[in-house]
């Protein structure tokens, strides 16, 4: 992997806002055969140069909200407390923000855990006003990498912010950035005290005091994949085939009509269920899923009935998603296997939480479903607290 330079005419950071951006499998449901085709020539196009438009998606967590507030005054925060209505949620002092999550359930479930989170939020209160632009009002939305310098093992600096751990080479630039900081962010968005999103404007991040806040860049790969040729020419062959099956399936007028316009979005809600007991044969179990779905019984009727007029469309859909997976997932297996400064695994397997690819047409998220999204949804539905457990490994109380 290679570091984008921070100080380059780009206008934004690579990554973009989380829910802005698509699976590559997931753009048929939004954009039917057109979109399962444009991801298939994006992820073509990835051994022709444009591998170079792709980098790690890093895997952080707390995700915090932090900058200066139309007064002028710095702000610290998660996203629960900046969206907070009963209190006052946006604390402008080290002492506020300790107290704030002192008021939180975590101190009752677990004392002496949430008492260091609450301490150590508060020394990052500290340290980002230091970094933080005198003269900016609004904030920028990001994912905490770590709160202190990464200890060092085999000459990497190796933390695990959330479910992906990194090890990366202290003799690297990116290394010897991580050495001389305190904390780690990744940084996705900047939000005006109004209340307007946007990308990151570089000049936000030109004026960073970023020796002891490391402001993560994008981190792009070096290597183009080999793609499989005979993969995509199928998956395309039977894409343009059956795309006007696939279109008609998902004609929005008509799911409108019917008061079936959130479909596609019930299709996606099921694939990312199935990561539990796995990928395969998509579509086959779709009606016992929804019986068990919050899905209403009258809609279910509705749906099951649609299916069956539509059986080609439906079945080509599904198969459309799995040769779509199918090239995707290759590409990532090659991506992970490079040799590279930063490496990330997951309990000991390689492979994180994915890469994104920047696109005309909107990005593209390239994550290995049966990986990363199975681990992640393992471990929400294992814990009893998520946010005790990012306290847990973030403290060094583990």
């Amino acid at each position: 992997m290679k570091m984008v330079e921070l100080f380059e005419g780009t206008t934004q950071l690579h990554e973009a806002a989380e829910a802005r951006i698509q699976h590559a499998e997931d753009l048929i449901f939004w954009e039917g055969s057109k979109g399962a085709l444009r991801a298939l020539e994006a992820l073509k196009s990835m051994e022709e140069g444009k591998h170079s438009d792709v980098t790690i998606k890093w895997d952080g967590s707390p995700a915090i909200i932090f900058g200066r507030n139309e007064n002028g005054e710095f702000v610290l925060t998660d996203k629960s407390g900046f969206g907070a209505k009963g209190y006052d949620g946006k604390p402008t002092s080290a002492e506020a923000l300790q107290a704030m999550l002192m008021r939180r359930p975590g101190a009752t479930k677990d004392p002496e855990r949430q008492q260091a989170f609450a301490g150590k939020m508060a020394e990052l209160h500290t340290l980002y006003e230091r970094s933080f632009p005198q003269h900016v009002a609004g904030y920028l939305k990001g994912d905490l990498l770590y709160f202190n310098t990464p200890p060092q093992q085999d000459g990497n600096f190796v933390f695990t912010p959330n479910i992906v751990t990194y090890s990366v080479n202290a003799d690297s630039d990116i290394g010897k950035q991580i050495a001389a900081s305190t904390s780690g962010v990744v940084v996705h968005r900047f939000m005006t005290p109004d209340g307007q999103d946007s990308a990151v404007p570089q000049s936000i991040i030109n004026q960073m005091n970023s020796g002891e806040v490391m402001y993560f860049p994008p981190v792009t790969v070096e290597r183009a994949p080999n793609v499989n040729d005979s993969h995509v020419k199928d998956a395309m062959s039977h894409i343009t085939q059956t795309g006007p099956m696939i279109d008609d399936m998902l004609n929005v007028e008509r799911l409108t009509r019917l008061k079936m316009k959130d479909l596609p979005m019930i299709f996606y809600t099921y694939l990312n269920k199935k990561v539990d007991s796995g990928l395969d044969n998509l579509g086959s179990d779709f009606v016992q899923w929804m019986q068990t779905s919050k899905v209403s019984p009258a809609k279910q009727q509705r749906i099951q009935q649609y299916i069956a007029e539509h059986e080609q469309g439906f079945k080509s859909v599904w198969q459309a998603v799995e040769e779509v997976i199918r090239v995707k997932n290759d590409i990532i297996q090659q991506f992970d296997a490079h040799d590279s400064n930063i490496k990330a695994s997951i309990n000991g397997n390689t492979g994180g939480e994915g890469y994104v690819m920047d696109h005309s047409q909107g990005a593209i998220k390239l994550v290995d479903r049966s990986g990363f999204t199975a681990a992640n949804r393992s471990v929400q539905r294992e814990s009893v607290s998520p946010e005790l457990d990012s306290i847990k490994k973030l403290s060094g109380l583990a």
